[in-house]
């Protein structure tokens, strides 16, 4: 059944989805190292094999996708439990289920069921039209396949190569500075992205709040893009995510100098770096501050030191210059790349990404 399943998945689909479906997993675990795969998407659960092509999946950068097809349900673990589903749970399969972007479930009971487990809360039902007349073939592979678009849709950052991310910062550069003469001579170099690599940056910039200086920066650069639109877009999250709000909204407009500004924007950032909500968004801002406002920079520097965040100030213009090309010309202090530096980095790099279940023995 489930060979039927797939089967009328790869069908149904059609040009929007090129798919290879095997059974046998040292021939999938080639294709997965000989061919780039955006997905792989694995269904039934408990064989031994899945343990190694999900490895190699994951080593390529592929995204996994699992439908247990009601392989997890009490009745079926109960099955020879002690001896072959217990082992095979710790050595693998709660593993599995966990790092997969999402979970397909084909009803309540088993969506119920994965809810005690507790092994993934990203699941998504969709029924399986072999077993039940309430959907049919075509609108269960187009679920599917908005699944799969959920599933690229997410955490882009993480998916962009070095072309994209070149020119994420040089359109938010440019969306930032309104001129192409202060990106020297990137303007005249921008790499050539396909509809995909522009989806991605699209998707990143919607989710952390930075879509219209993005899009401000192709005004400027007269780029033809995609017409895109990813507002509606639906994608995974993680648990604990909160949309950035802006420096503006969180510290108020009123103080007597930029200088006294500039230090409540920095304490702020500082909080945020502390409970994990530091985001490209304050990035975006503080350049955006920095450049269209004159700043006492001996002045700064000198309450920065006082109040202990001259370093933390010094490693956020590492951090700007990384993501939004800042001129040293326009910072108050040298910028500080040092083990702090690129843990923040990190920090705000992984800002959407999902994290997996991990298995407590």
């Amino acid at each position: 059944m489930i060979g039927q399943y797939v089967g009328a998945l790869a069908e149904n689909m059609g040009p929007d989805a090129e798919n290879h479906a095997t059974s046998n997993a040292a021939e999938a675990r080639r294709q997965l190292t000989d061919s780039h795969y955006d997905l792989l998407h694995l269904h039934g659960c408990w064989r031994n094999a899945s343990r190694n092509v999900v490895a190699t999946a994951l080593q390529q950068g592929t995204r996994l996708v699992c439908s247990p097809h009601g392989q997890l349900e009490p009745w079926v673990v109960s099955q020879d439990y002690w001896r072959e589903k217990l082992p095979k749970r710790l050595l693998y399969q709660q593993s599995i289920v966990g790092k997969a972007y999402a979970v397909i479930i084909q009803g309540k009971m088993e969506e119920e069921c994965m809810q005690r487990l507790g092994w993934n809360p990203r699941t998504v039902i969709i029924r399986n039209a072999l077993i039940t007349h309430s959907t049919n073939f075509y609108d269960m592979a187009r679920r599917t396949l908005a699944v799969y678009r959920w599933v690229m849709d997410s955490n882009t950052l993480e998916l962009m190569d070095d072309d994209t991310r070149r020119l994420l910062t040089i359109l938010l550069k440019a969306g930032i500075c309104g001129d192409t003469r202060w990106l020297a001579d990137g303007a005249d170099s921008l790499p050539d992205l396909s509809s995909e690599q522009w989806r991605q940056l699209y998707c990143f910039a919607e989710q952390e709040r930075v879509i219209d200086t993005m899009r401000h920066g192709i005004r400027v650069l007269k780029i033809d893009d995609p017409d895109i639109d990813v507002s509606p877009t639906e994608c995974f999250l993680p648990p604990s995510f909160q949309p950035p709000t802006s420096i503006e909204q969180a510290i108020g407009m009123q103080y007597a100098t930029e200088n006294e500004r500039l230090m409540a924007t920095f304490r702020h950032l500082r909080k945020l770096y502390a409970r994990r909500q530091l985001t490209v968004l304050h990035i975006v801002e503080l350049d955006k501050e920095l450049r269209r406002h004159d700043v006492e920079e001996d002045l700064l520097c000198d309450t920065l030191s006082e109040s202990r965040l001259y370093r933390f100030a010094a490693r956020i213009m590492a951090l700007m210059q990384h993501f939004t090309g800042f001129d040293p010309g326009f910072m108050p202090m040298p910028p500080l790349n040092d083990r702090t530096t690129r843990r923040m980095l990190r920090q705000i790099e992984n800002h959407l990404k999902i994290l997996t279940t991990t298995v407590i023995l």
